[in-house]
């Protein structure tokens, strides 16, 4: 009996995790605001997506688990991994490529994505609180480097895919405006100590 064979890329693993964090914000718009919980666990999963997209135009080992290679290569399960490999200077993959900038995108708002993530997916959310507020702007914070790393940075290699990428980041940003304009911009300001 042949058994068919199932196979993943990560431009669609991007493609579905925008579609499918436009269709909650969607109910979060309507005041179900339960909805922003899976809206950052889609948006934390298209950062790594994107993050794994960037850095394979470098180096395909980067975007492999830790054992298979030395120390330097695959801690995918961590974005904050991903956005350091994103900062050297070192791995740009062509003339006229660009690494995160640390002035926009901090680390520690990184690092409260993976957090917060990781408290819905892997412990009781209802024993922790969060604000509207702060959840949106986590998830602003991430439209905004997958912006940057599809649009800006010149390390994705997207081909076809690009042009229905942008197209629902484009998307998502407007969704965003429309769900809570002025808020996310201070939640951002306050958050990154300025």
């Amino acid at each position: 009996m042949d058994e068919e064979l199932v196979t993943f890329d990560l431009a669609t693993d991007l493609h579905i995790s925008l579609n499918c964090l436009s269709d909650v914000l969607k109910q979060a718009i309507s005041n179900e605001h339960k909805y922003l919980k899976w809206a950052i666990i889609y948006s934390h999963n298209s950062v790594q997506s994107a993050m794994c997209l960037a850095l394979t135009t470098s180096d395909s080992r980067l975007t492999r688990k830790r054992d298979s290679y030395d120390r330097d290569y695959g801690e995918l399960d961590n974005i904050e991994w991903l956005y350091e490999k994103l900062l050297n200077p070192d791995i740009l993959p062509y003339m006229g490529s660009k690494t995160i900038d640390p002035a926009l995108f901090n680390k520690a708002i990184v690092s409260r994505l993976q957090t917060v993530r990781n408290k819905f997916i892997h412990q009781q959310p209802i024993t922790y609180v969060f604000t509207k507020t702060e959840l949106i702007g986590l998830i602003d914070f991430s439209v905004s480097i997958l912006d940057f790393l599809i649009s800006h940075s010149e390390r994705t290699a997207l081909g076809p895919a690009k042009e229905a990428i942008v197209t629902l980041i484009d998307k998502i940003k407007e969704q965003l405006i429309s769900y809570c304009t002025g808020k996310v911009t201070r939640w951002r300001l306050s958050f990154s100590g300025e």
